[in-house]
């Protein structure tokens, strides 16, 4: 983290600062301000969900008010009263007068005491007994409503709704008396409950579309009359008590209102609860676009800050740059001495003047620096040439020591360390490697009939075919005399039989040439692996110089492998 800061410009972080302290506030207001227009939008909604559901009970309140009060006059009108048991066709003209002024009643008849119809509308019925219905029951009494029901016998009788949706019923009655005060039978209608239906498409259809609202009616009891899922209980009690919920039935959650229907006059009423619905999303929208423009104004403002803040920090720090950029320029270029005072604010004023202070002092200290820096440069120079003249005669003791002085190659006392730390890798990887012993065939022949010059020909040349030929990885030595040893890692007895097999084909097509003479020479190769039970490299060293016996009995100029079996646990490079 501090490295970060260090790479980063003061006035930058001062930007920084003031954009993260801004887009907290930002979230932090916008945070609050969407819950708290969440929560009024919550409220509101379900204030205006609460007087829909209220104007639609009303309604029902007030219509089967009038329906009640409608029955009860027609029952109690004189006129009627002498038509009542006599006059049947003239009963049934009021009655289906009374059906066409309002067509929400689908049946209007009157039974007499005794339970069988006397007049009704369209004639249907006439004559069948209804003794045994709650409406005739109740009627007889007094005025009387019933619940939401269905009729099958007066449904199989009248003309069927275009949707082919089941009749539904809300029965209305009333005690019809004669001039005496007896009663004499009951008017009842039977009201289509589709009557509720225009109701509810009213009462939706004042409300705006995009409000998505929706009505559902339930009984007393919380079954569905007016609705999906008819006779379901889709709500808890405890829900309808509330007035206030949340329906989590579908998809969506919706707030939910519940009022309940409280009669009217002389209507106490059925005890319906008419429940409104609203998507909860579209409740909330104009909270989210509040919540939208909050955050976009807060955004905006984080930004004129974070931008404002920079140029105040610019403002600010410029003098601390100008002295960062003086203080700089006396330690990049030789001439600069001293920086020219800066002001800006009392603190850059007496940070400037204790850097002035500061730089004369390491003036004086650079010129005593110097004065001591010659003096000690010449000794410095004369120890670094005598070292460097010990360290060049040290290693050309070193190469001598470790050279053989014919051929330049690696010598008996450089090899044996370099071929002990391969082997030590074999054993610890189980890597291969392997030793060629060489020598050079009837080598005492070529000093006899060409000399000694010829032969050290010979000799060198023979030792750069085989550097030549070998992998950086590997070492090749010269053991003394006209012998060879090579050392070769990562390789198995084949590979090493194949490359012996090349240098001594090499050397065998080779023509030597000392001092103009033209001569040829051959050599003998002897091939063995290093094995895991080995002490250390002398033993493959062995058996190299075995296979190399071998291959000088054999008749020379020809490769022999070491015929001993190795560990068996021993890995080959691949």
């Amino acid at each position: 983290m501090l490295r970060l800061a260090d790479r980063v410009p003061l006035k930058r972080q001062i930007s920084l600062l003031a954009g993260v302290i801004g887009l907290t506030i930002v979230g932090v207001t916008t945070v609050g301000s969407a819950l708290l227009a969440r929560g009024q939008a919550i409220v509101m909604a379900q204030d205006a969900l609460q007087q829909v559901a209220r104007s639609v009970a009303d309604r029902l309140d007030q219509d089967m008010a009038e329906r009640l009060r409608e029955i009860r006059n027609v029952a109690a009108l004189e006129p009627l009263q002498p038509h009542w048991l006599e006059n049947t066709g003239s009963l049934r003209n009021v009655l289906d007068a009374m059906q066409r002024t309002l067509p929400d009643y689908a049946w209007i008849g009157f039974a007499e005491r005794d339970g069988r119809v006397r007049a009704a509308t369209g004639g249907i019925l006439e004559g069948a007994s209804v003794g045994s219905r709650p409406w005739f029951l109740n009627g007889i009494r007094q005025a009387a409503v019933e619940d939401v029901h269905a009729a099958v016998l007066l449904e199989s009788l009248l003309k069927p709704h275009a949707d082919g949706a089941p009749f539904r019923f809300v029965d209305v009655a009333a005690p019809v008396s004669d001039s005496s005060g007896r009663i004499v039978g009951v008017l009842g209608a039977h009201l289509s409950w589709r009557w509720a239906e225009v109701v509810r498409r009213e009462v939706l259809s004042s409300r705006k579309p995009e409000l998505k609202e929706d009505i559902i009616v339930l009984d007393r009891s919380g079954r569905v009359l007016l609705g999906p899922d008819l006779g379901a209980t889709p709500y808890t009690a405890a829900e309808l008590a509330s007035g206030r919920f949340i329906d989590r039935r579908v998809g969506s959650d919706r707030l939910a209102t519940a009022a309940s229907t409280r009669g009217r006059g002389d209507y106490v009423g059925l005890g319906w609860i008419v429940v409104a619905l609203q998507p909860v999303d579209t409740a909330l929208a104009g909270a989210n676009r509040l919540t939208l423009l909050i955050l976009l104004l807060g955004l905006c403002a984080a930004v004129l800050g974070m931008v404002g803040m920079g140029l105040i920090a610019g403002r600010l720090s410029r003098p601390l740059t100008r002295l960062t950029e003086a203080v700089d320029r006396v330690g990049r270029e030789p001439d600069a001495r001293m920086t020219h005072r800066v002001h800006g604010s009392p603190e850059v004023l007496r940070l400037s003047t204790t850097v002035r202070s500061l730089l004369r002092r390491i003036g004086t200290a650079e010129e005593d620096v110097r004065q001591i820096r010659a003096e000690s440069s010449d000794a410095v120079h004369a120890a670094e040439d005598r070292v460097r003249r010990l360290g060049a005669d040290l290693h050309a003791m070193q190469v001598l020591a470790d050279t053989d002085g014919l051929t330049g190659l690696l010598n008996r006392r450089a090899f044996m360390p370099l071929a002990n730390d391969a082997m030590n890798y074999f054993k610890r990887y189980q890597r291969g490697i392997c030793v060629l012993m060489i020598d050079i065939d009837h080598f005492k022949r070529v000093n006899d009939l060409y000399g000694h010059a010829a032969g050290d020909q010979v000799i060198r040349q023979v030792g750069q075919i085989i550097s030549d030929a070998i992998r950086t990885t590997d070492k090749v030595a010269r053991f003394g005399g006209e012998e060879f040893v090579v050392l070769l890692r990562e390789t198995d007895m084949q590979g090493a039989a194949i490359f012996a097999e090349r240098i001594r084909q090499t050397v065998a097509s080779t023509v030597f040439e000392p001092d103009g003479q033209c001569l040829t020479a051959t050599i003998s190769i002897g091939v063995a692996c290093a094995d895991l039970a080995d002490d250390d490299i002398d033993r493959a060293i062995e058996r190299a110089d075995e296979a190399l016996y071998a291959a000088k009995s054999s008749g020379r100029n020809c490769v022999r492998m070491f015929e001993g079996k190795l560990s068996p646990n021993l890995r080959v490079a691949a």
